[in-house]
């Protein structure tokens, strides 16, 4: 004979099934969010950065008398260098997979005059090399204004 109390115990989750389930379906769902924040808003974090210290750069130049500071491309390393007078004062590495590139001739460094008026303004282009998304800082050659385009 079948005891009928014991089957209706039986029908639902005990409380640690139902926490352990839970708490994978939560760890699962952190670790996705989690990957997802660290690719979105790399370019456009790097793009900021690179136009803050372009505008960093045209006021210390416009502090001194000299031109002592200057921000070098290295294309062929992904990076690129703020120096101060002579010295690497900050360098800054892009991922594996972002391009860095300059449209000036020259290929020379960037820096500014004492009324901030740049010397070899040009538009740089971060380029993402998975998705073809690009980020183009310009440096306007008059004034040195510096602008993000999409």
């Amino acid at each position: 004979m079948v005891d009928f109390r014991w089957s209706m115990l039986n029908k639902g989750f005990t409380l640690i099934e139902l926490v352990v389930t839970i708490s994978i379906i939560c760890i699962v769902l952190i670790l996705a969010v989690f990957i997802i924040d660290i690719d979105m808003f790399y370019l456009e974090k790097m793009a900021d950065e690179f136009a803050m210290d372009v505008r960093y750069v045209q006021m210390e130049c416009m502090k001194g008398e000299t031109n002592s500071h200057r921000i070098s491309i290295d294309t062929s390393n992904g990076c690129y260098h703020v120096y101060d007078i002579y010295a690497i004062k900050k360098t800054v590495v892009f991922n594996s997979r972002y391009q860095i590139d300059y449209s000036n001739q020259n290929m020379e460094s960037v820096g500014f005059t004492y009324d901030g008026s740049p010397v070899n303004p040009g538009t740089f282009t971060i380029l993402d090399t998975r998705t073809n998304e690009t980020k183009k800082i310009s440096i306007v050659p008059t004034t040195g204004r510096t602008i993000i385009k999409e």
